[in-house]
């Protein structure tokens, strides 16, 4: 499940980020990033252009 892979306690948290009542920390954003292997700039951009 990705919110024990983050290390969070359950899968409500990532449900309000996904639905806007909540912002990501700092620190959540680093982590899904290593855990997906992409850079933060490329996971919070809206836009990402997947050609290159």
């Amino acid at each position: 499940m990705l919110a024990q892979e983050l290390g969070l306690n359950n899968h409500s948290h990532l449900s309000n980020i996904e639905t806007g009542k909540r912002q990501p920390s700092a620190s959540l954003i680093i982590k899904i990033a290593d855990l997906f292997n992409v850079s933060v700039d490329q996971l919070v951009r809206d836009e990402l252009d997947l050609d290159d």
